[in-house]
């Protein structure tokens, strides 16, 4: 399960300060952080991956409260238990999409699986793209390598950042239904932080952000 409880950030210097609803989500279920731009979307989103360090409150998951991690402590953590899927797919275009997904593994100090690298992209239906370099491959298919790189770790977290507001509906129905459906298989928690309305109707709970309150 992920919880969340009293979780608030301030930029240093900036004039706001955010504090974010608590959440409970449990294991094998879903949200959709919906909000407008400049609501703190990717704010909350990085304070879940423990990219930010929060100024109050707590992040737990399964048990774990990850924000008092620190170093080395929280790389491990975050490398073995959350999986990112980012709107921009970012990847060592050096490497091929298999070496690009065991590269996740070996960075969070997994041992190699070549038959899970292989039956992660089969899930997706892009292992005819494993010998390839990302770069080579469309956007729909750099999307879907983003997530399968996300998902080879196999963790009890994932976090989505935008993955459907630069796709046409038919895509973003696609990415969502993916998105959906491995975290399922899983048994993990999914959290997409989002504008895009048309999420909407997927997700069981929807927490809506408001603007951000003026700092003390």
């Amino acid at each position: 399960m992920l919880e969340t409880h009293d979780l608030t950030y301030r930029y240093p210097g900036a004039a706001l300060s955010f504090r974010f609803p608590d959440l409970q989500v449990a294991a094998g279920d879903r949200a959709l952080l919906l909000g407008p731009s400049g609501a703190g979307k990717s704010t909350w989103l990085h304070l879940l991956a423990g990219v930010l360090t929060p100024a109050g409150g707590r992040t737990r998951l399964d048990g774990t409260d990850y924000s008092a991690l620190r170093g080395a402590a929280l790389d491990r953590f975050r490398g073995r238990n959350i999986g990112l899927v980012f709107q921009r797919a970012y990847f060592l275009e050096a490497l091929t999409v298999t070496e690009n997904l065991a590269l996740a593994r070996r960075t969070a100090g997994l041992p190699p699986d070549t038959r899970l690298l292989r039956t992660t992209l089969e899930g997706l239906g892009i292992d005819r793209y494993a010998d390839q370099r990302p770069g080579r491959l469309s956007v729909g298919e750099q999307q879907r390598v983003t997530i399968a790189r996300a998902l080879v770790n196999r963790p009890k977290l994932i976090l989505a950042d935008e993955p459907t507001s630069a796709l046409d509906n038919r895509n973003a129905s696609r990415v969502s239904a993916l998105l959906r459906s491995r975290a399922a298989e899983l048994g993990a928690v999914l959290v997409v932080v989002t504008h895009d309305e048309r999420l909407r109707g997927d997700f069981p709970r929807v927490v809506e952000l408001s603007e951000p309150a003026p700092a003390n």
